[in-house]
């Protein structure tokens, strides 16, 4: 009697899934497994004592650095994602419009180096960019068209900014690949149709496109969402001691992202423990973000 399995057919395919999912137990799940675990603890050089809800405790009710670096997180998110979403879908549009498909590959091509860059450099480049006065590449462009220079790192006002543009800039060329073969799916047919029922370019870009588009939009939106949830590089690098005075993550918390704020703790600070309940907390609001995001987008663009 022929019974189904969720595992494929072949030997080679079994070990190959077998070998993917040990991995993915041994360097993801046991570790974050270990870390709701430590959440319970008062864990710190020479010490580990049961603390049961003790450290959840203070991080909800007591914690205002916690709750300002979720606030400035949220925020960030909310400046990244629509950004890269549009920017990228934009940049698509724009090369999926080009006919010859060497130019078409070469623009293609361009967007997307962005993204394969290591983040480390990207932010070293823009630190640089982003220079006060009339140091910074940036400012002296302003100046040409009469915007006087920004403090762009070293304001409360424009430092989170100042990353989110860092981030956008750089994942707008992933987003734009993924767009760009989502809009070479769509059957060309679609369109002709809806030419001849005279519908206008805005017309046929929200009946056709946009629908047709929205698992990718979705998987855009909700990667996008735990990226800029996760991001640590661009406050490590541009902020604080690297990015012209202060503390990383300043000024004022601006830019104490919450992985940053993690990994203070934790790390930097030796409090594993009281770290690991912030991750924990943290954990479930990303995964409760991304689900949500996904059945939302589906739900309302479902027809």
């Amino acid at each position: 009697m022929y019974t189904e399995t969720w595992l494929p057919k072949h030997t080679l395919g079994r070990i190959v899934l077998l070998g993917a999912l040990a991995f993915m137990l041994i360097m993801l799940w046991i570790p974050i497994g270990e870390m709701f675990v430590w959440s319970f603890f008062v864990k710190e050089p020479g010490i580990q004592e049961f603390a049961g809800l003790q450290n959840y405790r203070e991080i909800l009710l007591d914690d205002e650095v916690f709750r300002k670096s979720l606030q400035v997180t949220f925020s960030f998110a909310l400046m990244v994602v629509p950004g890269v979403t549009i920017v990228g879908l934009l940049l698509a549009m724009a090369v999926n419009r080009i006919a010859n498909v060497t130019v078409r590959g070469f623009f293609t091509v361009a967007f997307f180096t962005s993204y394969v860059v290591p983040l480390v450099a990207v932010a070293l480049v823009w630190r640089y960019i982003y220079l006060p006065g009339k140091q910074g590449l940036l400012n002296v462009i302003l100046g040409w068209i009469g915007i006087s220079p920004i403090r762009w790192l070293t304001t409360s006002d424009w430092a989170l900014r100042s990353l989110a543009i860092v981030r956008i800039w750089k994942d707008a060329g992933y987003a734009m690949v993924l767009f760009l073969a989502g809009l070479q799916s769509i059957p060309k047919v679609y369109y002709e149709a809806a030419e001849v029922d005279g519908a206008n370019g805005w017309r046929r870009f929200w009946n056709i496109t946009l629908p047709l588009l929205m698992p990718t939009v979705a998987f855009v939106v909700v990667v996008n969402t735990l990226g800029a949830f996760l991001a640590f590089t661009e406050v490590y690098v541009m902020t604080g001691e690297a990015g012209g005075g202060g503390v990383r993550g300043g000024p004022n918390y601006a830019t104490n992202l919450m992985a940053f704020h993690i990994f203070n703790t934790a790390i930097a600070y030796s409090h594993e423990g009281y770290g690991s309940a912030m991750a924990a907390i943290f954990f479930v609001i990303m995964v409760s973000v991304g689900y949500f995001q996904y059945r939302f987008i589906r739900a309302t663009f479902e027809y």
